[in-house]
This record gives structure tokens, sequence and C-alpha cells, in this order.
């Protein structure tokens, strides 16, 4: 382990930050400068042997089966993934050529079961107000989760231009929070799902709030509504929803000729920057931060006009450093629903969330876009005269 502490110590770039590593014979070595922010404590050979390897992907898992502990600030610490490899290439091969060879019609259920159908033990960590599962709007480092989460749906109502009598589609619903608060607020809603475990969340708040709304299990790309929306939402989906052109002119028919389309999501500057870990443990198949310049490009070449894009980086590491947070106080009820391996595998990816979303050196940001479905003048004076009569009989 000496050597490999000089190895490291003594390559091209710093280390991000300092680490401690306690060997099971005792030894303690630091690496890098100033106090560790990182103690990394290996149990058996298999640990010392990830630690070895500085395998992105062999640490994580030594981590999940316990052979090493990882004590201190993980999310500091997540910079040093910089210096780990990632050559897991049939894992990046067989998430590419799977919906080619079965088709993502067929994949897509499969994919979206494993990340999101954990007896929604993703919610210990979320909002408790409306349980969103992607980032709010904070004024502050001291705002709240729940705080954020009624900005950010405030943002994306308003965003959406809706009133009273409208019907929204909600594309991968999650557990109803955008539901709840569009039904208050007189507008129907339509929301989509792949996961049977959210399905059946959602489902009973509509029954137990009488909510008007519905929740179907139900595949983006199989989807055939009856009738144009006035808006759409996708909040933290189009990531699984990766061929943009498909996606783009899927939503073009339907959304009504003055209707808009919301979107926030994870972006990244290179085109295919998915980790391995992530696409075992976490998003599996096809998901990928939004490669912006590609999705530009479909909405570019569709009849949408970008009526808002806004950067929503510092609200990401925000709600991923407070998830972070949350999963960590509450390790108990997670073990009282789940396992120690699902414990770690999510304060994984929250702290790893919150560093690559930290500042803009990182190659990964997120963003807010509302896209609008223009329309001829005379019907667009005819819609708006017709939507202040509905609003001033309500």
């Amino acid at each position: 382990m000496q050597e490999w502490a000089k190895r490291l110590a003594d390559g091209p770039d710093r280390l991000p930050c300092g680490i401690a590593v306690l060997t099971p014979d005792g030894q303690r070595i630091v690496v890098g400068d100033g106090a560790p922010s990182l103690t990394v404590l290996v149990h058996n050979g298999r640990g010392e042997q990830a630690v070895r390897r500085m395998s992105l992907l062999g640490i994580c898992e030594a981590y999940i089966r316990g052979d090493i502990d990882l004590d201190g600030d993980l999310i500091e610490a997540a910079s040093l993934q910089t210096k780990m490899t990632d050559r897991e290439i049939l894992i990046k091969l067989w998430r590419r050529f799977k919906p080619l060879l079965f088709g993502r019609a067929r994949c897509n259920p499969e994919w979206i079961a494993d990340a999101y159908d954990r007896h929604n033990i993703q919610l210990i960590s979320a909002d408790q107000d409306f349980h969103t599962y992607t980032p709010g709007l904070y004024e502050s480092d001291h705002d709240s989760l729940e705080a954020g989460a009624r900005r950010k749906l405030q943002a994306a109502f308003d965003g959406l231009n809706l009133q009273p009598g409208d019907h929204v589609l909600d594309i991968g619903c999650g557990w109803g929070g955008f539901i709840r608060f569009c039904t208050a607020r007189q507008v129907r809603m339509t929301g989509i799902t792949l996961s049977r475990h959210q399905l059946a969340f959602v489902t009973d708040v509509i029954r137990r709030d009488a909510l008007e709304a519905s929740a179907h299990y139900q595949d983006f790309f199989t989807f055939t509504p009856e009738r144009q929306y006035d808006g759409i939402s996708l909040m933290g989906v189009i990531e699984d929803l990766s061929d943009y052109r498909a996606v783009v002119k899927r939503l073009t028919s339907w959304v009504r000729p003055g209707g808009r389309v919301y979107l926030d999501f994870a972006a990244s500057k290179e085109r295919f920057a998915t980790s391995s870990f992530i696409t075992k443990y976490i998003w599996p198949g096809v998901f990928r931060m939004v490669y912006l310049p590609e999705l530009i490009e479909a909405v570019w070449h569709s009849p949408f006009e970008i009526v808002l894009l806004d950067n929503d980086r510092m609200n990401y590491h925000r709600w991923a450093r407070e998830s972070y947070r949350r999963w960590m106080d509450r390790k108990a009820a997670v073990l009282e629903q789940a396992d120690e391996a699902t414990w770690r595998t999510f304060r994984l990816m929250h702290a790893g969330c919150a560093n690559i979303m930290r500042d803009a050196t990182r190659g990964a940001s997120a963003y807010r876009m509302v896209l609008e479905m223009p329309q001829p003048a005379a019907r667009a004076t005819a819609r708006e005269q017709a939507r202040h009569v509905a609003f001033a009989q309500t």
C-alpha cells in the first residue's frame, strides 16, 4: 500500500483532496495535502485490491459490499473520481446495443423498474410536501427542500402558462407532486410512468384526495394520446429519453398550438459521460445526462420555439447536497425498509451528484427549458379571450 500511495501522490496532477487509508494490518497512510477529507477503512483483501486498482466501479462495489468503509466528507471526496479509471467496456457497450437488439419499447419497462421500483424508499430523502425527485429553486444555501420544491412547481406552472380548465400531460409523473400542485389550481392532469411502485403511490393519492387526474402505466415511446394537451411536463425525464429527435417529434403532435412543454434536466459537456456505477446501480440502460447541443438541434428542426432556458446547476447542487444530508440523517429509516447495501448505494449517488454540480469546472450542469408550439395570431387572440371568460366564471 505504501507503493500505491507514492504513485498516487507523485502523479502529474495534485489530488483534489487529502485522504487517509487504514489497512487491515493497522497501517495509516495519508495521501494529499492538508487534513484528509476522507478516511478509507480497508477491511479485507478484496477491499485492498479495489483501492490499489483505483477503478471507480471497483471502489463503489467494494463500499457497497462492505469491503471498505468511507468516513468523512464524501461530497468533497467524490472529486477523487477524476483520479480513477472507468473502463468497464462491456457495461458501456451493452447499454447502447441492448435497445438496438430488443427495441426501446421492450427495454424501457425493465430499466425504469430497476431504477424506481424500490418500494418508494427514495422518498426518505425527498421533500415531504410534494415528494419531488428533481431540483427545486432555492434562494440560499439554507433554503429547505420543501420551499425549493414549491417554488419550482410554481415556476413550472407559470412557465406552462396554465389557466383553470387546462389539461396537462405529466410524463414520468413520479410520486404525483406536480399532479397535486396543478389540480389544486383547477388544472386537469394525466400522468404516465413505468414504475409500478410510483403508480400505486400516486393512484392512491388521486383516489384519496379525489383529484381531477389519472395516472397510467405507460411507456413514452408507445403512448398514443387521443387528444392534444395544453401543456406537457418532463421533470428529470429526458435523461431517460435520449433520442431527442424522436422525443421532440412526438411532443409536437401531443401539444396544442399555443401550448407549452416544460423540461428540467441534468446536462453534460460530453455526449456520453455516464459512469459504469450509475448505469449498473442507479439509472440503467440508455440514461445519460443531456448533451445540450444535440437537444437544441432537435428543437431547432421542429416547430417549437424555445421561450425559456435557465441554468439550474446550483439548484441541482443544493438539492443533491440536502438530499445527501437527509439520507445520512435518516439511515435508521432506510434500514427499516431496505438493507445496508441500498443505503450505501444511494449515499454514493447523492454525494456524486452534489459534487459534479458544485462548480462549472466539472463538466456538468443543469437547465430548465420551456418550449412553445406557435399558433396563428387569430387563433391566439380567440384562445386568450376564451381563457379570460373561463377564468372570470371560476
